[in-house]
């Protein structure tokens, strides 16, 4: 390795297992926002997330696709991985959560990380980090999905279509988050996570698409990010290969899955294992604002942490953790209004 790259040698499942017990991480719930239709931030709270709506079988997921359509779904005025930044810019409750929190990061992140040793197909991943002030962040690149061929767009679609068809999503919203905090490893995590939708009784539920001869497999994925994201309910529209769902979609309740779809020592050695990452990251980066690439080559023993020595935090954001005397900014924080938009 060159210069100042820094490797993680990853170990066997089984010594991870012993480094955590899953159910000690039990995030708590630090605030809720949401993105509009056209791509602004909107601190709120949790009326905003989607319930569920009537619908009638068969769904085709088919409806409306276009093959040449550029999916602007996700599209913001910023880019994604500053969903939680502008919380913490804009909420009282986040900039009081920042005290005792040692990195901040998307929770499709931290399932990625979390599945290396499990994933069969060893796929690859990378992400963006830097430590800057006591903070570890942790994001995706904007550019992830262009590399998808034309099955994975379609999938994407058949999955997005069937949130739509069953789904009762609040007039000018595209999608509510929740911001969690949590330890794991030795570090307070603050991480943003998407809600897909909540039952009448107010569990959270994650929605997905799935062949049926794949469910199995399928879980123990689905059961890390909804466990990371404090999700209840698995909910899973059981597809065929034509994009049509013909039965009633599957609910599996979270606390059935571990031990009957994913072993204990599994779902301890997921959460072990990331949480030594993110200790060992935390421990190797230096403090300064830089960008480091975390790298994981398909079917590799290791991790790699390589400085690009781009800048990493947004302008607005370091304005804001560091123009301000600590009074002014309480003082800012409390007068901004809960519902107007950052841009």
């Amino acid at each position: 390795m060159a210069g100042n790259d820094k490797v993680y040698d990853i170990r066997g499942t089984s010594e991870y297992s012993k480094l955590q017990d899953y159910t000690s991480y039990k995030p708590a719930e630090v605030g809720t926002f949401s993105i509009s239709e056209d791509g602004n931030f909107i601190n709120c709270n949790k009326a905003k997330i989607p319930t569920l709506k009537p619908f009638k079988l068969p769904l085709n997921l088919n409806e409306g696709y276009n093959p040449n359509a550029v999916d602007r779904s996700r599209e913001t005025s910023f880019p994604q991985w500053e969903k939680g930044l502008k919380w913490i810019h804009g909420s009282k409750g986040g900039y009081h959560s920042l005290s005792d929190v040692d990195v901040i990061t998307q929770r499709g992140v931290l399932k990625d990380i979390g599945y290396t040793n499990h994933n069969y197909y060893k796929n690859p991943w990378k992400f963006q980090a830097c430590k800057f002030k006591g903070k570890m962040y942790i994001k995706k690149f904007d550019e992830e999905e262009q590399n998808w061929d034309a099955w994975c767009l379609k999938n994407s679609y058949w999955g997005k279509k069937f949130e739509e068809l069953i789904m009762e999503q609040e007039s000018g919203t595209k999608a509510t988050y929740n911001m969690l905090k949590g330890k794991i490893g030795n570090r307070n995590c603050l991480l943003s996570a998407e809600v897909d939708a909540v039952t009448i009784e107010g569990k959270h539920m994650e929605v997905k698409t799935c062949f049926a001869n794949k469910l199995t497999s399928k879980i123990p994925l689905a059961w890390l990010q909804s466990h990371l994201g404090k999700v209840d309910v698995l909910y899973y529209g059981l597809k065929d290969k034509q994009g049509k769902i013909s039965s009633k979609p599957t609910e599996i309740s979270m606390d059935q899955v571990a031990g009957r779809y994913v072993k204990a020592y599994e779902a301890n050695a997921m959460i072990g294992f990331l949480g030594d990452v993110i200790d060992w990251m935390y421990t190797a980066l230096p403090d300064a604002d830089e960008t480091w690439v975390l790298e994981y080559k398909k079917g590799a023993r290791q991790i790699s942490l390589k400085c690009n020595k781009e800048k990493f935090l947004p302008s607005w954001y370091l304005q804001f953790i560091e123009g301000t005397k600590e009074d002014d900014l309480v003082r800012q924080v409390e007068a901004l209004t809960l519902t107007h938009p950052i841009g």
